[in-house]
């Protein structure tokens, strides 16, 4: 090699294993006490030797102060006395380590002190965590947290869930709770997610009947904030539903009602709620497979198209709504009809799609929904007889995990949540599905067990469930018949019946009814396009619109925008 040669020949080291051992020895010299150069105290007085470079490193908060010209930069003690000792303890391990366990205990303490002391990484892990675990009995309390601590995500989807949620939000011990402002300002959203304008009175009525005394005062102002027009026959109704908790002051509020009434029929004021609820169609099938993305608003009856899904030859998937995410689970492609593990999300917000975390067994017609911030999958195909396994995603873990095996395995099932409880209707079972199952199983999470609830009076496969006003509906398949199950009183009604048959399409509740699209007619030997919507209060079908294309096996989902 020539003395040029040499001069030129570079070679650029990087230890991999350097930033781990950095650490390691960082959390060593804590551990030992050495080289510290800070002591925190927290509000118990226990006290943590630490670096001021470790915690300028993860801490915006203790950067400024050791930096700025503050009477802490020179200081040997920072006291900490709104923070206890388990967090100080845990974020100060997690300096040291990188690593922090949050739980349902100490999670709103934990976000709490990163947000005072700017832990931005570890503000941004309660978020999520806290997102993980919203539900209709803790998200008016979340809407606030998030509000006060600013936590974007948790705002938004705390508000989402409050929005579209409103009536079984009602229903929870935090509603009765609310200050006047914040109930308010969730009565007077235009996109206040409520089908029967009654609703909002009641919901108001019940409010101001919880401290009668404290709140009727606010009565004017909230018949304002939810502009309705209800004339007195049915609001006398809606007060003696409430008189119980009145405690004899009903005539007092009924006037005071009925005169806030009068006020804003002067003024003219109208209901002006708009249901924001729009209808996502996710790929499908029209003699091959669909990968299309498309948005229906049933208000101006108009299509957007988003973008298609990646995987273009897939069909047999199962799809399920979870917050802003899409997720498509499973299925098979067209040129060997093995069953697939992957996963695609597609998030109704941004309109990007991304590959998810595959599941534990691959599967084809099965089912899926979401439930208490995870999305189960359950039954299908992997060749032979249905699959028994079911096995829950957790977003926050990113991980599959396998739940309770099904009683009876099944293929081209359907599966709906109704007050917190997974029911799965129908479908095949038998080697290679040769049998059609009549029985509805349902999965309780808390005993991670399943059972079998009722014998469906009309068993179906290729059919589509949907869990509405308390009660369990079942369209599609072969014939038109409208199922409707209560299962408080364990009771079976047969509804009017569809205009179409149609098999394995797509059923969503939304803006108060029912919609059905797409769809295969074995009557007609036709890809149906057509839009059904039922009417609950009419008992009434009608169509109402059409998909951009002929298609069955497609998803159906009701994403609520906020």
């Amino acid at each position: 090699m020539s003395i040029k040669e040499q001069e030129c020949y570079t070679y650029d080291f990087a230890d991999p294993a350097h930033p781990a051992e950095f650490l390691d020895a960082f959390q060593e010299f804590y551990l030992d006490g050495l080289f510290t150069d800070i002591t925190l105290q927290c509000s118990t007085g226990q006290i943590f030797q630490c670096h001021k470079a470790a915690l300028s490193a993860c801490s915006t908060y203790f950067k400024v102060m050791f930096t700025a010209d503050m009477r802490e930069r020179s200081n040997n003690l920072i006291k900490l006395s709104g923070i206890d000792s388990d967090v100080l303890t845990a974020l100060v391990n997690y300096v040291y380590t990188s690593q922090l366990r949050i739980t349902e205990k100490n999670v709103q303490s934990l976000l709490e002190a990163a947000d005072l002391l700017q832990f931005v990484s570890v503000k941004k892990a309660c978020e999520e965590f806290l997102v993980r675990h919203l539900d209709v009995d803790n998200c008016l309390g979340m809407h606030s947290f998030a509000e006060f601590h600013v936590c974007p995500e948790l705002e938004k989807e705390a508000r989402r869930m409050v929005l579209c949620r409103f009536e079984e939000v009602t229903t929870q011990e935090e509603f009765l709770e609310l200050q006047f402002e914040k109930l308010s300002y969730v009565v007077s959203r235009e996109n206040l997610n409520v089908w029967r304008q009654e609703v909002l009175l009641e919901a108001v009525v019940k409010w101001i009947a919880h401290d009668v005394q404290a709140r009727t005062g606010y009565v004017q102002d909230l018949l304002y904030s939810i502009q309705l027009d209800l004339d007195e026959i049915y609001l006398r109704t809606a007060l003696d539903l409430q008189k119980r908790c009145l405690l004899g002051s009903e005539k007092k509020v009924y006037s005071l009602i009925c005169h806030g009434l009068q006020s804003t029929r002067k003024g003219n004021f109208v209901s002006s709620k708009k249901l924001t609820s729009s209808m996502y169609i996710i790929g499908g099938y029209y003699w091959h497979p669909l990968s299309e993305v498309n948005v229906w608003d049933p208000l101006t009856n108009t299509w957007v198209q988003g973008t298609d899904m990646p995987d273009h030859t897939r069909e047999s998937y199962s799809v399920s709504l979870l917050g802003p995410n899409i997720y498509v689970t499973g299925g098979y492609r067209t040129d060997n009809i093995e069953a697939l593990d992957t996963v695609w999300v597609y998030n109704g917000d941004t309109d990007e799609w991304t590959e998810g975390c595959p599941m534990l067994h691959a599967r084809y017609y099965h089912c899926s929904v979401t439930l208490h911030g995870c999305v189960y999958v359950i039954g299908g195909y992997r060749g032979g007889a249905p699959a028994r396994e079911a096995e829950f995603y957790d977003p926050l873990k990113k991980t599959w995990s396998p739940v309770a095996s099904m009683v009876q395995g099944v293929g081209n099932a359907t599966a709906c949540v109704l007050r917190d409880v997974i029911y799965v209707t129908g479908g095949h079972y038998g080697y290679r599905g040769s049998c059609t199952y009549d029985k509805i199983q349902r999965y309780r999470s808390d005993l991670n067990e399943w059972s079998i609830v009722t014998i469906s009076p009309h068993p179906e496969y290729g059919l589509c469930s949907v869990a509405f006003n308390n009660k369990l509906y079942l369209v599609g398949g072969q014939t038109t018949i409208t199922d409707c199950y209560d299962p408080e009183k364990d009771e079976w009604r047969q509804m009017t019946p569809m205009m179409e048959r149609r098999m394995e399409c797509g059923a969503v509740a939304m803006n108060g009814c029912i919609y059905v699209t797409g769809g295969y007619s074995y009557s007609k030997g036709t890809y149906l396009q057509s839009i059904e919507k039922y009417d609950p209060k009419q008992d009434k079908w009608e169509i109402v619109g059409s998909l951009p294309s002929a298609m069955r096996s497609h998803g159906c989902v009701c994403v609520y925008s906020v």
